[in-house]
């Protein structure tokens, strides 16, 4: 099951202003884990499948997605949560923001504040 969590975290400028703000997990458990990874190894077995009626490329195609699926499985497996977004509040403008994160992003992590473009800094609290 998909739990949704919330941690705090700081928010920092490059002038060292500091705000705090939350950051938004995904953290799955281990079904829901086994379930990731078996619709990664599915979708690569299956476009090995779809690869082989490509005259010539079908040499290369079939045994990389062959292979690439119980990769891509336990690389799948093995990520037990994934940030979503951070909300707070911008050190420089002091502007509500939500920052979108992709799921392989890590702290500490720079990115830029929405509002201004000016450059943050996210920290574990």
């Amino acid at each position: 099951m998909t739990e949704e969590l919330t941690r705090s975290i700081r928010i920092v400028n490059s002038e060292g202003k500091e705000t705090s703000g939350s950051l938004r997990l995904r953290v799955y458990g281990p079904r829901e884990r086994m379930k990731r990874a078996m619709k990664a190894l599915g979708i690569c077995w299956g476009l090995a499948v779809v690869t082989v009626f490509i005259p010539i490329a079908h040499f290369v195609l079939v045994p990389g997605f062959f292979i690439a699926g119980p990769v891509t499985a336990f690389l799948r497996y093995r990520v037990t949560e994934t940030m979503d977004s951070v909300t707070g509040h911008c050190p420089t403008c002091g502007e509500e923001v939500t920052i979108p994160l992709e799921a392989g992003d890590q702290l500490p992590k720079w990115t830029y504040c929405p509002v201004n473009n000016d450059p943050v800094q996210l920290l574990e609290a």
